[in-house]
């Protein structure tokens, strides 16, 4: 029989609010057609609009999911973009080639439009530098621009744009994946390293106040432990970006497992670095993007507009898992993207769709926020044992035992414990909870479960949605087969 085992005395830590955060890049149809119309500016004055931007897509943000942060322009988009063509009247800003996606930039959607759009959905921006083609000089007027309150030129910039008071952004971002042969202007570790400290410095001159986010690969690289033992006195936060694959359901499921990995091996390169620098201040985690993606059938240069399965939405709730379980050290995590690019929402029209995606990772930033993340193990010997293929295959040493099991408790400040539960087996599942405190209540039990290959469509888009009933104190629990499960306990 498979046991269930929750200590709700051993707290590993709070949830920090902002593993629920969002990304918005300048790719595709995530900013026009997705954050706003595809025909803006013309057509952004209707009833499906607040301000200039889509209704539907902002009220599903503000009311639904509330993403503490949204990082943005990018992604690779930084590489190539100059934050000065993106403000002012839009009749004289500059059209530019994006030579990362390959296309068109209108820059009519730029640093106030999204600043605004984070103010109306509740979340806070969160910027990315550009250390491709940028310089030091660029990203300061933009840390100016943005924060200062000074009589100077940039801020007397930003007030003759409208904007009296500074928008005070906190996260920013040295770079993004400069280290990637993809990028327009890639750089050495030694060179990156050197450069970030100089940025750091200059940018705490100026404001003090910031977050500073490390640009790391994925974790556990020759480039993540040299940069960090270079830079870890400057900076608040290191970065890893993951994608793992969906070309079959245990790749789908099964492969947010390899972060966990990723995620402890940059924690000891961040504990020797701060050893050997004597630094007192803790640096965590900023896993700024990460996602399940297909990248032969979504590649990057046609939208990633990736329809996601069944099987996807369990990797998505694994993927959360792992971030819950591990909130010592993970502090801030985007999904990539917000909108329409790898994103839980799709738009066309007038219209939304919630994909599977969508139900474990609001459901888990609507009950999780905030708790206590606590002790939680499957005990089973019921794991997956078929061949190891894609990314399974690749980092096949790094992985456990894979159990078709998933899970991550929390506790919240009103005593309220939550199981969240995956069962990737395409069997029901029976188990017995164990939990080291009395049940008061049963409160809700909430599935959303389906077929592997099953979807959401704009033809069909109810297709696969939670399922809510009461539920008993009864420790014995049944999992549907291919589902994800959240179980709510009154302590």
């Amino acid at each position: 029989m498979t046991t269930l085992s929750i200590t709700t005395q051993h707290t590993i830590a709070p949830v920090d609010r902002k593993i629920f955060s969002g990304f918005v890049e300048h790719m595709g149809r995530c900013v026009y057609g997705g954050l706003v119309p595809a025909s803006y500016p013309e057509a952004s004055q209707t009833d499906e609009c607040v301000d200039i931007y889509r209704k539907d897509v902002l009220e599903t943000f503000r009311d639904e999911l509330k993403p503490p942060l949204v990082r943005y322009p990018g992604g690779n988009y930084c590489a190539n973009f100059n934050w000065r063509d993106g403000v002012g009247p839009l009749a004289e800003r500059k059209k530019r080639l994006d030579l990362a996606w390959h296309n068109t930039e209108p820059n009519t959607f730029g640093t106030n439009e999204f600043v605004a759009w984070c103010r109306l959905t509740g979340s806070e921006p969160f910027l990315c530098l550009n250390m491709g083609t940028g310089d030091l000089r660029e990203a300061l007027a933009w840390i100016e621009y943005c924060n200062s309150d000074a009589d100077s030129y940039y801020a007397n910039l930003r007030r003759s744009h409208g904007i009296e008071k500074p928008h005070a952004i906190k996260y920013w971002c040295l770079g993004n994946e400069v280290y990637g042969d993809w990028q327009v202007a890639q750089v050495s570790k030694e060179a990156y390293a050197a450069q970030a400290v100089q940025w750091a410095k200059a940018i705490r001159f100026l404001d003090p106040t910031v977050k500073l986010v490390l640009c790391g690969q994925h974790g556990y690289n020759d480039w993540d432990e040299y940069v960090l033992q270079q830079c870890v006195e400057w900076v608040d936060y290191h970065s890893i970006h993951l994608y793992t694959d969906q070309k079959t359901h245990e790749q789908a499921v099964f492969g947010p497992r390899i972060a966990e990995t990723c995620i402890a091996w940059t924690q000891a390169m961040i504990d020797r670095a701060r050893h050997a620098k004597h630094v007192a201040k803790p640096v965590k985690i900023c896993f700024d993007e990460w996602n399940v993606w297909n990248t032969q059938e979504y590649p990057g240069d046609e939208g990633h507009e990736m329809v996601y399965n069944v099987s996807d939405m369990l990797g998505v709730a694994v993927w959360l898992h792992v971030f819950v379980r591990h909130a010592d050290i993970v502090e801030i995590a985007c999904i990539a993207q917000s909108v329409n690019v790898l994103s839980p929402l799709r738009t066309q029209e007038g219209q939304l769709v919630k994909q599977t995606t969508w139900w474990p990772y609001v459901l888990m930033s609507q009950y999780l926020r905030g708790g206590r993340s606590v002790s939680s193990h499957v005990n089973s010997a019921d794991v997956w044992s078929g061949e190891r293929t894609g990314q399974l295959a690749q980092f096949d040493d790094m992985l456990p035992e894979l159990k078709y099991l998933d899970m991550a408790a929390v506790v919240s400040e009103d005593n309220v414990l939550t199981l969240s539960v995956v069962n990737a087996k395409l069997e029901d599942v029976a188990v017995d909870l164990s939990i080291d405190a009395d049940i008061k209540a049963g409160l809700e039990k909430i599935v959303v479960s389906g077929e592997p290959g099953d979807v959401n469509s704009f033809e069909d888009k109810d297709k696969i949605v939670p399922v809510r009933s009461s539920l008993s104190t009864d420790k014995k629990v049944v999992f549907k087969r291919c589902s994800y499960t959240m179980l709510r306990y009154q302590l």
